[in-house]
């Protein structure tokens, strides 16, 4: 913060944030993360299988997302299904032509994955039954880890866009004025007039912000006729602050 006019009639302060470009260089990334992990895994994936007349399987894999429907057969004839923890692959197709991942991106494995197995195995081993169908619905799990992604990037830059990324200060005294002007991202300017004769003080004030465990201030305009209105962007520079208090207090008294 710095005061870039000053004379015995006038007084202008101006404070510039920089720091909100933090916020949205991470809030950026965050985000784009969290859409394409929400588009690329909550997804249902449907195997559904004939078998002929000459006892031959066949198999249909559809995967339906965010995106669209996917369809493709399995390569060769299906032998067996087992489950495979590791790197959330999920359930693992042994066919003729190799193993085959069922749903073809990561997602948590649990009771429903060992159950959709062994249906899988179970038809394969009963002549008698001619059809199966099997889904793994990770739409939920899926969304919720890549929601929170998400949710975190757009909060951030929300905060970051909710941070005004300039603010001034213009104390005139043929006027009686003063203005505080303040320029947001997201929600466009905004300007507080004040009576200046009313102006009693200029304080600092501790934020209910906190950087990196250490206390973040502000600074105040108090009005006999109006409520306090804050000219500063939070910031750790408390003697900073304290030496525009000064000047302001001193413009202000000499009224």
């Amino acid at each position: 913060m710095k005061i870039v006019d000053k004379t015995n009639i006038f007084l202008e302060v101006l404070d510039q944030n920089h720091k909100y470009l933090w916020g949205l260089l991470l809030a950026i990334p965050l985000t784009a993360i969290g859409l394409g992990l929400m588009a690329g895994t909550a997804k249902v994936t449907m195997l559904e299988c004939q078998r002929s007349t000459v006892g031959s399987i066949g198999c249909q894999r559809t995967i339906t997302g965010i995106l669209g429907e996917e369809e493709d057969g399995l390569p060769g004839e299906l032998r067996s299904a087992k489950v495979t923890k590791t790197s959330g692959t999920g359930i693992v197709l042994d066919t003729t032509k190799g193993d085959v991942e069922l749903a073809p991106y990561r997602t948590f494995v649990n009771g429903e994955h060992d159950r959709n197995a062994a249906r899988v195995n179970a038809f394969l081993k009963d002549k008698q039954q001619n059809t199966l169908s099997v889904e793994q619905d990770d739409r939920l799990i899926n969304s919720l880890w890549s929601g929170s992604m998400l949710i975190g990037g757009l909060t951030i830059g929300l905060l970051a866009m909710a941070i005004p990324v300039r603010v001034s200060c213009k104390l005139d005294r043929l006027r009686d004025r003063a203005i505080v002007d303040k320029q947001y991202l997201l929600l466009g300017n905004r300007q507080t007039v004040l009576t200046l004769s009313a102006i009693e003080r200029a304080e600092v004030k501790e934020s209910i912000f906190v950087r990196n465990r250490q206390p973040v201030y502000k600074i105040d305009l108090v009005s006999a006729n109006a409520k306090n209105v804050s000219l500063s962007i939070p910031s750790q520079n408390l003697a900073e602050y304290e030496q525009i208090v000064e000047e302001i207090d001193r413009f202000v008294q000499q009224q």
